[in-house]
């Protein structure tokens, strides 16, 4: 399972924002599976680690604009010195903001954590109902944007 250390405003291993997708398909080393993540795209998102790893590219000039990384046995994501999917989600929000604060005004808290300064995301698609329930304890998805992907117009 490769380790992907994640860098806002930098890239996520080997793929940087703003590079080509050429470039990107260089800097992997699979070749990616592309799909249209909604009916609504009109680009594809390449893919690579049976999905795990996702590279979104802009409508304009197909330069990454997004990459998000989903935890399972594919990859592991690193920011900093938080192990992303195996750290607790509260753990990784309370971490994460003694640097940047999250958006208190994102509508689908506790699922998903904006960091605009860092234009990073968090997701998981439950959150634990009780203190046993193991479902929801760690986040599912982390993802990083171009500068001003999360600034709101």
């Amino acid at each position: 399972m490769p380790d992907y250390i994640i860098q806002p405003f930098v890239g996520v291993g080997p793929v940087r924002l703003g590079m080509s997708r050429d470039e990107v398909q260089r800097a992997m080393h699979e070749p990616s599976k592309p799909f249209r993540k909604s009916v609504d795209c009109r680009y594809d998102t390449d893919a690579f680690h049976q999905s795990a790893f996702q590279v979104f590219y802009n409508d304009d000039d197909a330069l990454v604009e997004y990459i998000e990384l989903s935890g399972g046995s594919m990859v592991r994501a690193l920011y900093k010195d938080i192990d992303i999917f195996v750290t607790p989600a509260d753990d990784v929000v309370a971490r994460i903001a003694r640097d940047t604060a999250f958006d208190p005004n994102e509508p689908e808290i506790p699922y998903s954590y904006v960091f605009p300064e860092l234009q990073l995301s968090l997701w998981r698609p439950v959150i634990p109902e009780s203190d046993t329930d193991a479902e929801g304890r760690h986040f599912s998805t982390i993802g990083i944007g171009r500068r001003g992907y999360y600034d709101v117009d």
